[in-house]
C-alpha cells in the first residue's frame, strides 16, 4: 500500500513539475511578498481593518472551483498518466541525438572540458529555452496545428495546474520537436565527452533543465501579478508577462512566447513589456473556439483533432 501511494505521488508530483510541493512552496513565498506589497499599497478604507487574508487571496474559491480549473485538473491527471513515460523518452531522444551528432563532428564548438559544471549547464540550457520559444511561436502562427495549442489558451482562470492544460497530441509533438532540436544543439556544442560519460552527463544536464524550468514557471499560470520591471523583462519572462500572453486583448496577441527568457521575444519582435498593472480577461474569442470554451473534457480532446483534420482556421 505504501509503495502504491509513493508511486502515485511520484506520478502526480514529479520534481520536474511546477506542481511539485517544493516549487509551490517557493511560489507561495513570492506570492506572499506580492500580497504584502499590494496590501500596503491599498487605502485602509478600501481594504478594511484586516483586509483579505493571505490564504483566501492566494487560493480564491472563484478560481479553484471554476469549471476551467476543473478541466485543468482532469487534463493534468490525464497527461501524467499518459506522459510520465514520455518525459523520460524525451530525455532519451535528446541524449542519443546529442551523442550521435557529437560522434559525427571532428571537433566540438565548445570543448566540454573547458567549462565548469555550471557553465556547461547554462550552455546546454540556452538551446532548450530557444527551442521552446520557436515551438510555441509556431503553434500560434501555423493555423493547421493551432487548435491543439488552443486547448491551453482556453483557460478562463489560471493556477499552476494550467501549465499542464495541454492536448495529448500537442504534448507528443512538442516533446519530439524539442528533444530533436535540443539534442542537435547539444551535440554540436559539446562534441564528444570522455568515453562512457557522454550519455550520463547529457541526461543529467537535461534533467537540470527540466527542474530549472519548473522552478521558474510556478507563478506564470496564476492570478498573482508579479512584474520584474521594464529592464529585466527584456531578459527574463515574468509571471505577469506570461499572463499577458493568455489575454484576449488584441494588443496582447502573439506576444511573450518565451518560457524562461524574454531575450528571444526581444530579438524577434514579439516582446510585450509591462508598464503598469493590467486587468486581463483570459480565454479565447471567436466562433471557432466555442467548443473549447464550454470547459468540458470531451470537446477539449475531440474538437482540436476535428479542426486539424479539416484544416480549420485559427479562431
Amino acid at each position: 500500500m505504501t509503495d502504491t501511494l509513493a508511486e502515485l505521488y511520484a506520478i502526480l508530483f514529479d520534481p520536474g513539475l511546477v506542481t511539485a510541493p517544493a516549487y509551490l512552496a517557493l511560489a507561495g513565498l513570492a506570492a506572499f511578498w506580492v500580497w504584502r506589497r499590494e496590501a500596503a499599497g491599498r487605502d485602509r478604507a478600501e481594504r478594511g481593518d484586516r483586509g483579505v487574508g493571505f490564504w483566501r487571496w492566494l487560493v480564491p474559491g472563484r478560481i479553484w472551483r471554476h469549471p476551467s480549473h476543473l478541466i485543468d485538473l482532469q487534463l493534468f491527471v490525464l497527461g501524467r498518466l499518459m506522459a510520465i513515460l514520455g518525459l523520460f523518452a524525451g530525455l532519451a531522444v535528446t541524449t542519443f541525438v546529442a551523442a550521435g551528432v557529437a560522434g559525427l563532428i571532428p571537433a566540438p564548438l565548445i570543448p566540454a572540458e573547458s567549462l565548469g559544471p555550471v557553465a556547461l549547464a547554462v550552455v546546454l540550457w540556452l538551446p532548450s529555452d530557444f527551442s521552446i520559444y520557436w515551438v510555441h511561436r509556431i503553434y500560434h502562427r501555423w493555423a493547421r496545428i493551432w487548435p491543439l495549442h488552443a486547448v491551453h489558451h482556453s483557460a478562463e482562470v489560471m493556477t499552476p495546474f494550467t501549465t499542464y492544460r495541454q492536448h495529448p497530441v500537442a504534448n507528443l509533438l512538442t516533446s519530439i520537436a524539442q528533444a530533436v532540436f535540443v539534442g542537435l544543439c547539444q551535440g554540436l556544442l559539446i562534441g564528444t565527452l570522455a568515453e562512457g560519460t557522454a550519455v550520463a552527463e547529457i541526461a543529467g544536464l537535461n534533467l537540470c533543465i527540466v527542474l530549472a524550468n519548473a522552478a521558474l514557471a510556478a507563478l506564470h499560470h496564476s492570478h498573482v501579478w508579479l512584474s520584474y520591471g521594464p529592464v529585466l523583462e527584456h531578459l527574463v519572462i515574468s509571471p505577469a508577462q506570461h499572463q499577458i500572453h493568455h489575454s484576449v486583448d488584441p494588443a496582447h496577441h502573439d506576444r511573450n512566447f518565451g518560457n524562461s527568457l524574454a531575450l528571444w521575444d526581444w530579438m524577434f519582435g514579439t516582446l510585450y513589456v509591462i508598464r503598469g498593472r493590467e486587468h486581463l480577461t483570459l480565454g479565447l474569442a471567436g466562433e471557432a473556439e466555442r467548443a473549447l470554451m464550454t470547459q468540458r473534457l470531451g470537446p477539449m480532446l475531440w474538437d482540436p483533432l476535428r479542426r486539424v483534420l479539416q484544416r480549420g482556421p485559427k479562431g
